[in-house]
């Protein structure tokens, strides 16, 4: 990923991440918006994702899991907190 920027507020426990993509905004809001495009990239080749819920609305909720080579499995999901379509999206 192209990255720009990450700034760390470990008070807030927060951080900010500012990358630049070669694409049209579209493409890459598609990208975060679909579940089945952003299982393409999310996380490392090896650990595959797959996107059970991508409910990419303010206060929607995603959940997904990948999994190993050897059969391991590791889960994670997101709170959606804000999003402008388009525009910008915050996750917890």
């Amino acid at each position: 990923m192209p990255i720009t920027s990450v700034e760390k507020d470990l008070d807030a426990l927060t951080m900010t991440v500012v990358a630049d993509f070669p694409v049209p905004v579209r493409r890459l809001w598609d990208a975060y918006a679909d579940p089945r495009q952003i299982e393409k990239f999310w996380g490392p080749v090896e650990w595959p994702a797959t996107f059970t819920r991508h409910d990419m609305t303010t206060g929607g909720r995603s959940t997904y899991y990948m999994s190993g080579p050897d059969g391991q499995r590791s889960a994670g999901y997101w709170e959606f907190l804000a999003v402008e379509p388009g525009r910008v999206f915050e996750v917890r």
